[in-house]
């Protein structure tokens, strides 16, 4: 069961599912909009994870990953008890950012709920932008090109 705790990777697509628990609704069962990004950053800690590259080998090597842009778009709501799933695609690499596609869908209704495109870089321990680290994109191209 472990195996499936951080998605899937299927035909260039990371798969993230999450149940919407109470804990993310307002008094009325639907989803706080702040947590539809807390959904696809755990979507993406988990494909990176899942690629064998968990966040914290980058810490121990003086490398944080952070979102340096993000452009949302909300076509519907989810709320209390709906399935939903993160579908993570890559679209750009480059030698200090990474570019992806961060959808989320309702797949019990076929709906799609989010649409967003993020731009990730790596900062060293001087909080300046570093090289993304070879191996990682490479690692990236194998699953995602």
């Amino acid at each position: 069961m472990k195996h499936l705790i951080d998605g899937l990777i299927k035909e260039k697509t990371h798969f993230y599912y999450i149940r919407v628990h109470y804990e993310d609704t307002d008094i009325g069962g639907i989803v706080y909009h702040a947590k539809y990004i807390n959904y696809i950053e755990r979507a993406r800690t988990s494909l990176i994870r899942l690629i064998k590259f968990p966040p914290e080998k980058f810490l121990k090597n003086g490398l944080s990953i952070v979102v340096k842009s993000i452009n949302f778009d909300w076509y519907s709501s989810c709320t209390l008890g709906d399935c939903i799933c993160v579908e993570t695609n890559i679209l750009k690499t480059r030698k200090v950012s990474i570019i992806l596609r961060q959808n989320i869908f309702n797949f019990e209704r076929s709906k799609i709920l989010t649409k967003a495109e993020v731009k990730i870089c790596f900062l060293d321990t001087n909080m300046k932008v570093a090289l993304i680290p070879n191996e990682f994109i490479k690692k990236l191209k194998i699953n995602f090109a």
